[in-house]
């Protein structure tokens, strides 16, 4: 989120987003109101050259995490380490 220039406010909106929070529950969980919610969307959606929440979550996933699960998926027919924040996955945690 930070290649967007979001602030930490967009970032925590961003997030919830993409746990599949509704706007209400956004707005009960940082403690503002909807509309204000909805104003960081705005803001988000302009930052981010999307239109809507699906965008949002679609271009997050396939600009960010699914070239790191492409790149895993060629490591393991590799027989390479596994990226996972640290850990290999083939060996206990």
């Amino acid at each position: 989120m930070a290649a967007y220039s979001l602030t930490q406010r967009e970032q925590d909106v961003t997030r919830l987003v993409l746990q599949g929070n509704s706007t209400a529950e956004i707005a009960e969980r940082l403690v503002v109101s909807a509309d204000t919610v909805q104003q960081h969307l705005k803001s988000v959606f302009d930052k981010t050259g999307v239109h809507s929440r699906r965008d949002l979550v679609g271009k997050v996933f396939f600009n960010h995490y699914e070239p790191h699960v492409r790149d895993n998926e060629r490591r393991a027919i590799a027989g390479r380490p596994l990226h996972s924040g640290g850990l290999d996955r083939r060996t206990p945690a």
